[in-house]
């Protein structure tokens, strides 16, 4: 949202994540730190009718960055909802998520929600740890999805935008000799 605000667009933010407990809340928080307003009803369990219910607002930005719950490519429930969200809003992007901790589990959940949602494009978070990303660049390899943005620690600013060259150093262990 940071990225594209700060390119002129205007952002929105909405939580379609019904599991998570104090989804809305946490993405209502960042929102108000970048004044982007956030969208969502906690008490509504249903992620296509919480997009309906503020598609009208929505409509009034430049873009909307969709925040849904978390999936496990085991979950015939959760893949229902996203397939239903993806089938109403049809995106342009289609980012999938995955920590740098994931492992091997990566290539079948990148699998299931690329046949579910045709995956544009990968965000790797948690590379500040001692995980260095090697199931989530599998997950990319096996979608043909590029990475877009990484995160290397908590903060809004800590996300930024995937650069090959210095990504392959940090793998390395040399750090970002690039930056």
């Amino acid at each position: 949202a940071k990225y594209y605000q700060q390119r002129g667009k205007k952002v929105a933010l909405i939580s379609t994540d019904t599991y998570r407990p104090q989804a809305y809340e946490q993405l209502k928080v960042a929102g108000q730190k970048l004044n982007i307003p956030v969208f969502g009803n906690p008490k509504n369990k249903d992620a296509l009718k919480i997009y309906k219910e503020f598609e009208k607002e929505l409509n009034n930005s430049d873009l909307i960055i969709i925040d849904t719950a978390g999936r496990d490519a085991l979950d015939k429930d959760l893949i229902d909802e996203i397939e239903n969200l993806n089938r109403y809003i049809k995106p342009d992007e289609r980012l999938l998520v995955m920590g740098a901790d994931i492992g091997q589990g990566a290539k079948s959940v990148a699998d299931q929600f690329h046949k579910s949602t045709h995956i544009t494009g990968v965000i790797i978070t948690k590379l500040d740890g001692t995980a260095k990303g090697g199931g989530a660049l599998s997950a990319c390899a096996a979608t043909s999805a590029p990475i877009k943005f990484i995160g290397t620690g908590e903060s809004i600013d800590d996300i930024e935008t995937f650069n090959p060259k210095g990504f392959v150093s940090r793998l390395l262990g040399m750090g970002d000799l690039e930056s």
